[in-house]
């Protein structure tokens, strides 16, 4: 569905001009706006509803929201904080938010080749990821978002409170309550 180029922080500025030809009309800087951060985007809609299509949908939604009020974007955040904010709320808009989905492969290292040489790696780390994904489900929504966007998308705390509407700290609490969840119900991956 999206390409599978990340964001990094040098891109932010470059977001930054992107977004001003978007608004200007410019459907191709757009269009490196949706291959730049769809694939987040998606990752995290996919963890926060039940299916796919639910999730895909969320995406393009966001994108279509994004496109619509481009030329609102103050700068004043990043273009990607914006964007996880239009998805965040098109995620609450679709109701399906109380089960989460499976955590990818940005979890794994691809370059580690050594749980492939190894079964009992290679077993160790399917069971702590199913591990994992059982724990995730069971935190709050809450949460369990902000533990998203901050160890997987590794967004900042300011960056996610304005995302999820909340204060730095406020999201900083929620994330130190899910780290401790987590540490407790996969001790024994310690």
């Amino acid at each position: 569905m999206y390409s599978t180029a990340e964001s990094t922080d040098e891109d932010a500025g470059d977001d930054r001009y992107l977004a001003a030809a978007a608004a200007a009309g410019d459907r191709s800087a757009f269009e490196v706006l949706v291959r730049r951060h769809g694939p987040a985007l998606y990752r995290y809609a996919r963890r926060m509803v039940r299916d796919e299509g639910a999730a895909a949908d969320i995406a393009q939604e966001t994108f279509v929201a994004a496109w619509r009020r481009i030329e609102d974007f103050r700068a004043d955040s990043s273009v990607r904080t914006w964007l996880f904010a239009i998805c965040a709320r098109k995620v609450v808009d679709s109701r399906r938010v109380r089960v989460a989905q499976p955590i990818d492969d940005r979890l794994v290292d691809p370059a580690d080749t050594s749980a492939g040489s190894d079964p009992f790696a290679s077993v160790s780390n399917h069971e702590f990821l199913a591990a994992l994904e059982v724990a995730l489900s069971e935190l709050p929504v809450r949460q369990r978002e902000v533990w998203i966007l901050r160890d997987i998308e590794r967004l900042t705390f300011p960056q996610i409170g304005d995302i999820l509407s909340l204060s730095p700290d406020a999201a900083r609490g929620h994330h130190h309550r899910a780290r401790t969840t987590l540490a407790q119900r996969l001790q024994r991956w310690r």
